[in-house]
Protein backbone atom coordinates (compact mmCIF):
# COMPACT_ATOMS: atom_id res chain seq x y z
CA UNK A 1 0.00 0.00 0.00
CA UNK A 2 1.44 3.60 -0.83
CA UNK A 3 1.60 5.93 1.83
CA UNK A 4 2.62 8.88 0.63
CA UNK A 5 3.84 9.45 -3.50
CA UNK A 6 4.67 13.01 -4.02
CA UNK A 7 3.98 15.12 -7.48
CA UNK A 8 7.08 15.01 -9.21
CA UNK A 9 7.86 18.48 -9.01
CA UNK A 10 7.51 18.61 -5.04
CA UNK A 11 6.47 21.47 -3.39
CA UNK A 12 5.29 25.06 -5.51
CA UNK A 13 5.63 28.00 -3.79
CA UNK A 14 4.47 31.49 -4.42
CA UNK A 15 4.66 34.83 -2.51
CA UNK A 16 3.43 38.71 -2.68
CA UNK A 17 7.20 39.56 -1.95
CA UNK A 18 8.84 41.32 -4.77
CA UNK A 19 12.06 39.33 -6.60
CA UNK A 20 14.23 42.01 -4.66
CA UNK A 21 13.16 41.23 -1.44
CA UNK A 22 12.80 45.35 -0.86
CA UNK A 23 10.18 45.62 1.63
CA UNK A 24 8.82 48.10 4.24
CA UNK A 25 8.67 47.40 7.65
CA UNK A 26 5.36 46.82 8.76
CA UNK A 27 4.33 45.49 5.46
CA UNK A 28 2.44 42.57 5.52
CA UNK A 29 3.74 39.30 3.18
CA UNK A 30 2.25 36.03 2.42
CA UNK A 31 3.56 32.92 1.36
CA UNK A 32 2.37 30.20 0.41
CA UNK A 33 3.54 26.45 -0.86
CA UNK A 34 1.76 23.31 -1.66
CA UNK A 35 2.51 19.93 -2.88
CA UNK A 36 0.57 17.51 -4.57
CA UNK A 37 0.44 13.51 -3.03
CA UNK A 38 -1.22 10.26 -2.77
CA UNK A 39 -2.13 7.49 -0.59
CA UNK A 40 -3.21 8.30 3.36
CA UNK A 41 -0.23 9.70 5.05
CA UNK A 42 0.07 13.77 4.54
CA UNK A 43 3.37 15.18 4.67
CA UNK A 44 3.18 18.66 7.02
CA UNK A 45 4.91 22.02 6.34
CA UNK A 46 7.17 23.93 8.87
CA UNK A 47 7.82 27.64 8.85
CA UNK A 48 11.05 29.06 9.79
CA UNK A 49 13.47 32.43 9.56
CA UNK A 50 16.46 31.32 8.35
CA UNK A 51 18.65 33.57 10.96
CA UNK A 52 16.73 32.17 13.77
CA UNK A 53 15.66 28.82 13.14
CA UNK A 54 12.79 29.86 15.25
CA UNK A 55 9.12 28.08 13.88
CA UNK A 56 6.69 31.10 13.04
CA UNK A 57 4.11 30.16 15.60
CA UNK A 58 0.04 28.72 14.41
CA UNK A 59 -1.09 31.61 14.43
CA UNK A 60 0.06 33.16 11.14
CA UNK A 61 0.05 30.14 9.07
CA UNK A 62 -3.08 28.53 7.54
CA UNK A 63 -2.89 25.08 6.35
CA UNK A 64 -5.18 23.09 4.01
CA UNK A 65 -5.32 19.48 3.68
CA UNK A 66 -7.11 17.29 1.52
CA UNK A 67 -6.97 13.59 -0.09
CA UNK A 68 -3.98 14.82 -2.85
CA UNK A 69 -2.99 17.88 -1.58
CA UNK A 70 -1.49 20.30 1.13
CA UNK A 71 -1.06 23.76 1.15
CA UNK A 72 0.02 25.89 3.57
CA UNK A 73 -0.11 30.01 3.62
CA UNK A 74 2.48 31.83 6.38
CA UNK A 75 0.92 35.98 6.82
CA UNK A 76 4.04 38.00 8.39
CA UNK A 77 3.84 41.72 9.08
CA UNK A 78 7.73 42.26 8.31
CA UNK A 79 9.60 44.33 10.87
CA UNK A 80 13.54 45.19 11.50
CA UNK A 81 14.31 41.15 13.17
CA UNK A 82 13.48 39.83 9.37
CA UNK A 83 15.96 41.90 7.59
CA UNK A 84 18.79 39.80 6.27
CA UNK A 85 16.73 36.57 6.89
CA UNK A 86 15.10 33.88 4.42
CA UNK A 87 11.25 32.65 5.12
CA UNK A 88 11.59 28.50 4.54
CA UNK A 89 9.08 26.32 4.24
CA UNK A 90 10.64 22.52 4.81
CA UNK A 91 7.98 19.97 3.70
CA UNK A 92 8.94 16.75 5.56
CA UNK A 93 6.53 13.19 7.13
CA UNK A 94 6.03 12.85 10.94
CA UNK A 95 4.46 10.48 12.84
CA UNK A 96 0.35 11.07 12.79
CA UNK A 97 -0.99 11.75 15.98
CA UNK A 98 -4.08 10.48 14.41
CA UNK A 99 -5.03 7.38 13.17
CA UNK A 100 -4.23 6.58 9.72
CA UNK A 101 -5.82 4.39 6.65
CA UNK A 102 -2.65 2.52 6.34
CA UNK A 103 -0.90 -0.21 8.08
CA UNK A 104 2.28 1.34 7.27
CA UNK A 105 4.63 1.86 10.25
CA UNK A 106 7.64 3.51 8.63
CA UNK A 107 7.51 7.18 8.14
CA UNK A 108 8.52 8.57 4.65
CA UNK A 109 11.74 9.98 4.97
CA UNK A 110 11.22 12.81 1.79
CA UNK A 111 12.43 16.38 2.98
CA UNK A 112 12.01 19.67 1.13
CA UNK A 113 13.41 22.77 1.99
CA UNK A 114 12.34 26.13 0.05
CA UNK A 115 13.62 29.43 0.74
CA UNK A 116 12.14 32.47 -0.73
CA UNK A 117 14.78 35.14 -1.44
CA UNK A 118 16.28 37.38 1.45
CA UNK A 119 14.12 40.00 3.02
CA UNK A 120 15.32 43.53 2.94
CA UNK A 121 13.48 45.31 5.40
CA UNK A 122 13.51 49.32 4.94
CA UNK A 123 12.59 50.76 8.53
CA UNK A 124 9.64 52.89 8.37
CA UNK A 125 11.64 55.73 11.19
CA UNK A 126 8.43 57.31 13.50
CA UNK A 127 10.17 60.21 14.57
CA UNK A 128 9.43 63.29 16.13
CA UNK A 129 11.85 66.30 16.91
CA UNK A 130 11.61 67.06 20.39
CA UNK A 131 12.74 70.74 20.70
CA UNK A 132 12.96 72.70 24.71
CA UNK A 133 13.22 76.58 24.50
CA UNK A 134 14.86 78.46 26.97
CA UNK A 135 15.37 82.06 26.99
CA UNK A 136 14.70 82.21 23.49
CA UNK A 137 17.11 79.63 21.65
CA UNK A 138 17.14 76.09 21.49
CA UNK A 139 18.85 74.72 24.58
CA UNK A 140 18.41 71.08 23.75
CA UNK A 141 17.43 69.34 21.05
CA UNK A 142 17.08 65.66 20.38
CA UNK A 143 15.51 63.26 17.92
CA UNK A 144 13.53 60.34 19.53
CA UNK A 145 12.34 57.08 17.97
CA UNK A 146 8.26 56.34 18.66
CA UNK A 147 7.15 53.17 19.55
Amino acid sequence: MWFGVLDVDGTVCSTNLPASGAVQEYDVITMTCSIRYTGNWAPVMRWNSSLTRHNFTDDVITMTTNDTTVTSELTVTTTADLHGSQIVCVTYFTESSTSLKTTAANIPTYTSTFEFQMLNVALRCKCYLHVILRHSYYSFLSLRRLS
